[in-house]
Formats: structure tokens, C-alpha cells, sequence
């Protein structure tokens, strides 16, 4: 198991749940700690505020695009990359799982069982991972890291 997977299964295991991992690796890696960010992406957690609908992966993805592309101050503008990228994430994320919805993911009734949060670790730490790579082809590709 490299480092990124054992961190992300050490996170998954102290109670995180996918979207707040993918932003805490990003943290991480840059040396970071934003606790109010880190909070805010539970409410994406268990497919957007535990209704099993658009995985946290796919989500949490898409606000890691918007941190290096989106708008932050009243002087920037989007960038028009923003759009691009995150389609590009979303389809390759299909194609490569099958659906975008929590609950086809973790095959769990999020709403219902108790005992959901024990799916992550198991059931969506490959996704989490793979992911977190994919995401990385893509800023690249974009010019955004190296």
C-alpha cells in the first residue's frame, strides 16, 4: 500500500468521509490545515448530505478543480478552465465506476443503515485513490501542478 493509500485509509478509518479526504490530502500535500474547509465538505458526505446521490469523490473532486481554477476574490475571474477539467473528471469517473451516485458505490442504503460509515474504508478507498491520481493527470494536463 503506497503513502497516499495508507493516509487515506488512516483518514477513512478516524471518521472522514471521501469528499473531506480528497481536500485534506490537498492540504497536506501543499502543508496546509483549513478545519473550516475541511468541515464545510461533510456536507457532501455519503452522496451529498447522506442521501446516497452524487458520490463525495466525484464532489470533493470538483471543489479540488475549483481551488486552483475557481474564483476567489472580487478581482479574479473564473478561469475557463474550470468547466473543462471537471467535465473530464466526471466522465472518466463513470466510465471507470460504473456511476457517479453514492449509494451505486458503496451498495449501501445510506439513509437507513446505521453502519454505512464502515463502507468507506472498504468499498470506496480504491476510488478515493484512484481518484485522487486521476485528478492529479488533470491538473497537470491543465498546467496547474507539475
Amino acid at each position: 500500500m503506497g503513502a497516499d493509500a495508507f493516509r487515506m485509509f488512516k483518514l477513512a478509518n478516524s471518521g472522514y468521509c471521501c469528499s473531506q479526504i480528497l481536500i485534506i490530502m490537498y492540504l497536506e500535500s501543499n502543508g496546509m490545515e483549513n478545519v473550516p474547509l475541511v468541515k464545510a465538505m461533510a456536507g457532501l458526505c455519503a452522496g451529498v448530505g447522506n442521501t446516497g446521490k452524487t458520490c463525495g469523490i466525484v464532489t470533493g473532486g470538483a471543489c479540488l478543480f475549483g481551488i486552483y481554477a475557481g474564483k476567489g476574490i472580487d478581482t479574479q475571474t473564473r478561469d475557463g478552465n474550470l468547466k473543462g477539467m471537471i467535465q473530464k473528471y466526471v466522465e472518466w469517473f463513470e466510465e471507470e465506476f460504473g456511476s457517479t451516485q453514492c449509494v451505486d458505490m458503496i451498495t449501501v442504503d445510506v439513509l437507513n443503515d446505521m453502519n454505512h460509515n464502515e463502507a468507506y474504508p472498504i468499498k470506496c478507498g480504491n476510488a478515493i485513490q484512484k481518484s485522487y491520481n486521476k485528478i492529479g493527470e488533470i491538473l497537470k494536463e491543465y498546467s496547474y501542478i507539475e
